[in-house]
């Protein structure tokens, strides 16, 4: 009961955080049975509480033992969530803890037990597009509980891929991809080569559901392309704003072909991608974000701009005082960045809540009438969520205006900017024809 109300609570919270969260592949995931979930490690936090609140499952994920805290901590965390420590050796002071005897034990009878286990193979959370190397904890689990179950039981192990557009950005996007079951026997029999084999496995299942570049060159690299190509491709092929797979497959796309490019026309593709980076940083000096500046806005969303701007006027003031609380708390405090978004989602879901209680509380007071507080919150949290996408709009029309002006004052301007995004179209339609042609 308290872990069903606990997830229901932290899926509010996830759904309010981001803009958007797509789920494809649910199909994917077993309703019973031993499973093993594995998934990337962008964002400390907020990765496991995505599995959990997206999967009907209940999950036991594992979870660095450094992170439990003292005893209470520790029961809470164990029993209500179900969470199962793992102890880094070259963070736990108490060395007698290191060899993590007590945690395959718990996994390998939860398994037995038909249950449901979360790990992050990667070990650590690090903000990188794509999938680190992997420890072979969860291929080890999978192997020793199919042992010591005789081969009664068959571990299913479901690759996911957590595709955030920014992780630790309030209302962006989310495409979670769920892949299909990785089998042990899918592997070389040769037991001394079986964890290794398994576990290259599990790394080609997430790849195949992520955006992986492998590099953080490479991934620089691939961003600045998207920032300046993915908008005219989507437009061009007519993606629908809301078909978040399309997106993907985009994405997806983009990088393969900057790879192959740069395997086969290096100088080339090098020459292209600098002055790619210099034209956007040369616009971005001027205040323009191309990604929003040549989008084209529906005649809906003028209407909406237009229509809208009450809702909007009500949600700032609703909200703009733990809207600054939050801002500047959390710019206060330094911390890694794989932690920013689970820091940023945590403070403003204390102080929204504390400050929609308190809105609850007053109106209910002064007014005698409790439904009238009731509303506000409801009132308050909604008209709050518009007011952002409301804004989105407003500044994608304030950076067409921003053209717009160039254009008419300083036309030289204007025309440099203009050739120089046709001639780097040019040059990337070019790169996609050799690589589609070498793809049909």
């Amino acid at each position: 009961m308290i872990y069903s109300l606990i997830k229901y609570l932290l899926k509010i919270t996830i759904y309010s955080y981001f803009r958007r969260v797509t789920i494809l592949g649910q199909e994917h995931i077993p309703t019973q049975g031993p499973v093993i979930f594995v998934a990337n490690h962008p964002s400390a936090l907020i990765d496991p509480l995505i599995v959990i609140t997206g999967i009907k499952r209940r999950i036991n994920p594992i979870a660095a033992a450094e992170f439990f805290g003292g005893k209470i901590k520790t029961w809470i965390l164990k029993n209500k969530f179900h969470m199962i420590p793992v102890y880094r050796p070259n963070l736990v002071q108490d060395r007698s803890k290191t060899n993590n005897a007590d945690m395959f034990s718990h996994c390998h009878q939860l398994l037995l037990n038909e249950g449901a286990l979360l790990i992050f193979p990667e070990g650590t959370s690090e903000t990188d597009k794509g999938v680190r190397n992997l420890k072979t904890g969860a291929a080890r689990i999978a192997l020793e509980a199919e042992r010591l179950s005789k081969n009664k039981i068959k571990v299913q192990i479901i690759p996911i891929g957590l595709n955030y557009s920014n992780p630790h950005q309030f209302r962006s996007d989310l495409f979670v991809k769920v892949g299909p079951p990785i089998l042990t026997k899918n592997i070389d029999s040769d037991a001394d080569n079986q964890v290794h084999n398994l576990t290259d496995l599990i790394k080609k299942g997430m790849i195949d559901n992520l955006l992986h570049t492998g590099s953080k060159e490479l991934n620089k690299l691939t961003n600045s392309i998207e920032n300046f190509y993915q908008n005219y491709l989507e437009e061009s092929l007519e993606i629908k704003k809301d078909d978040a797979f399309r997106h993907f497959e985009i994405q997806k796309k983009i990088i393969e072909a900057t790879v192959y490019s740069l395997a086969n026309q290096k100088g080339k593709a090098v020459k292209v991608s600098d002055r790619i980076q210099k034209y956007l940083a040369r616009n971005k000096s001027e205040g323009i974000y191309l990604s929003d500046a040549f989008k084209k806005l529906a005649f809906g969303e003028v209407l909406e701009l237009i229509f809208g701007l009450p809702v909007y006027i009500l949600g700032c003031i609703l909200n703009l005082v733990p809207f600054i609380l939050v801002k500047k708390i959390f710019q206060s405090i330094q911390i890694k960045e794989a932690f920013r978004g689970s820091l940023a989602m945590m403070i403003g879901l204390l102080i929204f809540l504390f400050w929609y209680i308190s809105l609850v509380v007053i109106l209910t007071l002064i007014t005698k009438i409790s439904i009238i507080g009731i509303l506000i919150f409801f009132v308050g949290y909604l008209s709050g969520l518009y007011a952002i996408s409301w804004s989105k709009l407003l500044f994608i029309l304030s950076q067409k205006l921003l053209v717009y002006r160039m254009k008419k004052f300083k036309s030289k301007e204007y025309d440099k900017i203009k050739t120089e995004q046709k001639n780097l179209l040019e040059a990337l339609n070019e790169f996609r024809s050799v690589f589609d042609l070498k793809n049909n």
